[in-house]
């Protein structure tokens, strides 16, 4: 297998430019100074202080490590912290950007578990294996999906991968164990130990599958499965690195078989806060007012305030981070907010045979929207696309760069260019004209509704709005033409701009959470989201 880093020839590069006669002395001196210096800081940064190690990870600034941005948390002496389970010696820096983590804070957290020491700390690949295709992306044979949102590390960039090169990538698991990936690493050194994580199917009494990926289980008996290894179990699995392994093959080299619990978990016998990040693999809003992450029940009311999205956008495959308490003896989380990781969107309108792309794309308005492995295609849109004109909502999430993912697409009857909608962020404005996402949107005859559902006048509504804020505008024309909506019902979203005061539970004595590490600390909203 190879490694992506070793065709990176920088190095190489600047010694070649020394070398050249013609180069004035002031520039080849300066080239020297950087590669020495480059030289310096690689031999002080990647060497563990125990070999046997896993690589040392860098908190931000050398005394904290910030997840979700809004989460600043300290490090001290006590402080333990590891890569899958391994102790590292400490954090510093930010070398450990976009790793998913599962993380203690002690009995000084703050209420909305955004401040407090961290206890301990585990950073974890999810995937530690060969890459077998690049479009689409998978590692072994499993779908993963990148955005301009995934951290590469060390300057590594997608165009530097190839098939059959190595990488570690950390994440969120889908409930059909595809890969949503937060953060790409690859070593200097092949793999010495493979992984792979997610969801049990097609248990046999030899082998199973890992999506589409199979797993032969060999004389390898599972570890902390209470009833025996059943579909459904997520897994952890750890195999020897085959010099043979392709785009199709089984994995044959397993070593060891891990059951291991996605959500929050602690001893029985109190209410604590957490934090906990995932993609929601089941939701009974209407009815019953909950959902799941990773199987974990999650209790929503009047009260929970949603942020970069609505109640509605809570549909399987989204990603969120859940603020709230748990009760540790149920694991049930009553959620007080509920943040959608990416801005959402969602567009309807009447979409053409020509406008699906079946397995790749769709558009709407004349954005491309692009698939994801955590689509939700019910009506088969994007699987066999359209014979007839036919009225479409897609639902889904910007990264970033501003590019579309669909993360859910159906079928709403009949085309009518007289009743669509476009519901997402705002991004530009010039009154009478507002674009979201990019679609233009000409108010001059709609109707306005604040954040409070009360009716303002267009002056009140463009006082009220600046890029990035968040409009639903309902029940609007669309020029098929030309892609501009006019009309309708425009309808400010809540303010995100929500702050949760209350007091720790009697007896707290922790908080628990599962989130990415992200960039420096944003001090201005540490009390909770911004």
């Amino acid at each position: 297998m190879n490694s992506p880093k070793h065709r990176i020839q920088t190095q190489t590069h600047i010694l070649n430019l020394i070398q050249e006669k013609t180069m004035n002395p002031i520039k080849r001196m300066m080239c020297l100074a950087v590669l020495l210096t480059a030289s310096t800081l690689q031999a002080a940064d990647t060497t563990p202080i125990n070999p046997n190690q896993a690589p040392i990870i860098q908190g931000q600034g050398g005394t904290g490590i910030t997840i979700n941005d809004i989460r600043n948390f300290q490090i001290d002496q006590n402080t333990i912290i590891r890569e899958d389970g391994v102790v590292v010696s400490a954090a510093r820096g930010q070398g450990g950007t976009g790793f998913k983590v599962r993380y203690r804070i002690g009995d000084d957290v703050n209420p909305s578990i955004t401040n407090g020491t961290i206890d301990e700390i585990d950073l974890i690949n999810t995937h530690k294996g060969p890459v077998t295709s690049l479009d689409p992306f998978r590692i072994f044979n499993v779908d993963a999906q990148i955005t301009a949102n995934t951290f590469f590390d060390d300057n590594l960039t997608f165009a530097d991968i190839n098939i059959g090169d190595e990488l570690k990538l950390s994440g969120f698991v889908d409930a059909n164990s595809s890969l949503l990936v937060s953060r790409v690493e690859a070593d200097d050194d092949p793999l010495t130990e493979w992984k792979l994580s997610g969801y049990v199917s097609g248990l046999t009494a030899t082998e199973f599958n890992i999506q589409n990926q199979v797993v032969v289980i060999g004389g390898v008996v599972p570890n902390d499965c209470d009833t025996g290894l059943t579909n459904g179990e997520f897994v952890e699995i750890e195999a020897t690195p085959d010099a043979m392994f392709m785009a199709g093959s089984p994995l044959t080299t397993v070593t060891k078989i891990e059951c291991k619990p996605e959500g929050i978990v602690t001893l029985p016998g109190d209410v604590i806060p957490v934090a906990l990040e995932g993609l929601v693999d089941f939701e009974d809003i209407e009815m019953n007012n909950l959902f799941t992450i990773a199987g974990q029940q999650i209790n929503v009311s009047g009260t929970t305030v949603y942020i970069n999205g609505e109640v509605d956008d809570i549909v399987v495959g989204a990603k969120v981070e859940v603020e709230g308490l748990m009760n540790t003896t149920t694991s049930i989380i009553d959620a007080l907010k509920v943040k959608f990781k990416e801005v959402r969107f969602k567009f309807e309108e009447p979409v053409l045979p020509a406008d699906v792309s079946p397995g790749q794309s769709i558009q709407l308005y004349g954005r491309t929207i692009l698939s994801t492995p955590q689509l939700r295609d019910e009506d088969g849109i994007m699987g066999s696309g359209l014979g007839v004109e036919t009225q479409v909502e897609v639902r889904g999430y910007a990264d970033s760069d501003g590019n579309l993912y669909a993360t859910r697409v159906r079928e709403r009857g009949n085309p009518d260019a007289t009743d669509v909608s476009a519901d997402g962020q705002i991004t530009a404005i010039n009154d009478p004209l507002i674009e979201v996402f990019g679609i233009t949107v000409d108010t001059s005859t709609s109707v306005f509704f604040d954040i409070n559902n009360m009716p303002i006048t267009a002056t009140d509504f463009f006082n009220q709005i600046a890029v990035g804020t968040e409009v639903e505008v309902e029940n609007a024309v669309v020029n098929e033409m030309t892609n501009v909506i006019s009309g309708g019902i425009i309808r400010i979203d809540e303010d995100d701009d929500f702050t949760f005061i209350g007091t720790t539970e009697a007896g707290t004595t922790e908080g628990l959470g599962v989130g990415t590490i992200t960039g420096a600390a944003d001090l201005i909203f540490a009390d909770s989201f911004d």
